[in-house]
């Protein structure tokens, strides 16, 4: 984004931050066509499946990331619940731990998965969304998403999966170049404006290739 650019976006996010929020998705899909190149693994982390056990921990983990959390606000109990029927109807949350500590967290969704506010992308067979990836602090740059990222898709295209779709957000760059080091590549943009108390958002405009997350 450019300079110009770059300062009447802000300034737009600004002028509406008192009604809701101003926002830019960023939509990317990648091939699982072809093998997935083994992730690396500097940290030694260990990967599980999350288990219904392990939901106040997810929701510890993404209740201040309001990009993230599904929740009204953090203290919203209400959430745990979302998060527990992605479980039940087959969704996957991989958990990274190093040295025992929680240190990645990421979901695989096979059927749908919230993407757009009020809006869900509806998969097809042979299609993947992968949703909520959140590092804590303490280990962000050396390698864990990356490695669960990973592990995710090559585990997705050994039960048949051939495309993989997931959305980024214009304001945090850092995990823009994360993405398209592991192979993804951007293909379209939604802009919304989400009003403070809605659940939907009006969408202000689309470019590239968005279809997925608009199916009916």
């Amino acid at each position: 984004m450019g300079d110009l650019r770059k300062r009447a976006w802000q300034w737009s996010k600004r002028a509406t931050a008192s009604f809701g929020e101003l926002t830019c998705a960023l939509f990317y899909e990648r091939s699982l066509a072809e093998p997935v190149r083994p992730p690396l693994n500097p940290l030694g982390a260990s990967i599980r499946l999350a288990e219904e056990s392990d939901l106040d921990t997810i929701c510890q983990l993404y209740a201040d990331d309001p990009w993230l959390w599904l929740g009204d606000g953090p203290r919203d109990q209400a959430a745990r619940g979302l998060y527990l029927d992605r479980l039940r109807r087959g969704e996957r949350c991989f958990l990274a731990f190093v040295d025992g500590v929680l240190a990645h967290a990421n979901w695989t969704c096979f059927t749908w998965g919230d993407a757009l506010p009020g809006h869900p992308i509806r998969l097809r067979p042979g299609e993947v969304y992968t949703t909520d990836a959140f590092t804590p602090p303490a280990f962000r740059g050396k390698g864990v998403h990356g490695l669960v990222l990973g592990t995710m898709l090559d585990q997705a295209r050994r039960q048949g999966a051939r495309h993989a779709y997931t959305l980024g957000q214009l304001d945090r760059p850092d995990a823009h170049k994360g993405l398209r080091a592991l192979g993804w590549q951007e293909c379209g943009r939604v802009y919304f404006f989400l009003p403070r108390g809605a659940v939907r958002t009006p969408f202000l405009l689309r470019r590239g290739m968005t279809q997925p997350l608009f199916r009916d």
